[in-house]
């Protein structure tokens, strides 16, 4: 009987939330979306914290970065390259919203998300690159500090450019590594059904090396791309772990309340691998 009792509860309040979601927040006033014009979200995911002082000679050292062992000496430039191209893609579309993606997952960084010292850097580069015309650019420029995956970075994302322009994209361009390309188009996509010709993936690697190229495929494939073929919304074993060993703050999102047209996406964990197949504001694209 009591199972019976907190399950007509829970519905209950999942139907509330769907259909008054005011109520749910009523003492908990929000400003309307600042940036309602836009369409186009331009989504750059983090991959390491920047703590260093606010100047662009020490944003290019290691020793000013909170990283794994397999990004020294090498990745930094790239990191910076990803933030650099979202400015420009930002830059060229004003009808964009470049959104930089990542949590609070590094231990020693404290409460510095992935996302919050990218914007940071973003803001250096913006007053440094003289090609930079757009008086407001860094008024485009927002974050997301609770993905501690790719496939929130690109969900999470999704959600949060709903509630600075109180719509969803019409496009969506997502800028990172470009061995990572498989798992963004072929699976995090996928399991959004974000329409595939609205979608674009722009690849940035590291300087050509050889024997690097095979440890990052080999790498991609075995800790990634394998894991999220079998687990595609990264919910279950490894994947479930993962996030929880990059969430060393106990940070939880509330993108189950500002984005509601979303919450079943937002809640979907298949045993059998299932992609969610209700309905989407984007529905109406092929996949």
């Amino acid at each position: 009987m009591s199972f019976f009792l907190v399950s007509i509860f829970l519905n209950f309040t999942h139907y509330r939330s769907q259909t008054i979601p005011n109520l749910v927040f009523s003492n908990d006033p929000l400003p309307a979306p600042p940036l309602p014009d836009l369409n186009h979200a331009i989504i750059v995911a983090g991959h390491a914290i920047y703590s260093g002082p606010p100047d662009f000679n020490s944003v290019t050292q290691d020793d000013y970065w909170i990283l794994e062992s397999f990004q020294k000496n090498g990745q930094v430039p790239t990191f910076i390259q990803h933030i650099d191209r979202g400015l420009v893609a930002a830059e060229k579309d004003p009808e964009s919203l470049l959104i930089f993606t990542g949590g609070q997952t590094r231990p020693l960084a404290g409460p510095r998300s992935e996302a919050q010292s990218y914007w940071e850097i973003a803001e250096i580069l913006s007053t440094k690159n003289i090609n930079f015309t757009q008086q407001n650019l860094m008024d485009r420029v927002v974050t997301e500090e609770f993905a501690r995956d790719s496939q929130e970075n690109l969900l999470f994302s999704l959600c949060r450019f709903s509630e600075i322009t109180g719509q969803y994209p019409s496009r969506v361009t997502v800028i990172g590594f470009e061995f990572k390309r498989k798992r963004f188009l072929d699976i995090h996509r996928a399991s959004v059904r974000y329409p595939i010709e609205r979608f674009e993936y722009i690849g940035i690697d590291p300087p050509y090396n050889p024997g690097g190229v095979s440890e990052w495929i080999t790498g991609e494939e075995l800790n990634s791309y394998g894991p999220f073929q079998n687990d595609i919304y990264g919910c279950r074993d490894g994947l479930r772990q993962k996030k929880l060993d990059r969430n060393p703050f106990r940070r939880r999102n509330a993108y189950r309340y500002s984005c509601p047209a979303l919450v079943d996406l937002l809640n979907h964990c298949p045993t059998n691998n299932k992609i969610f197949d209700g309905p989407l504001p984007w529905d109406g694209g092929s996949i």
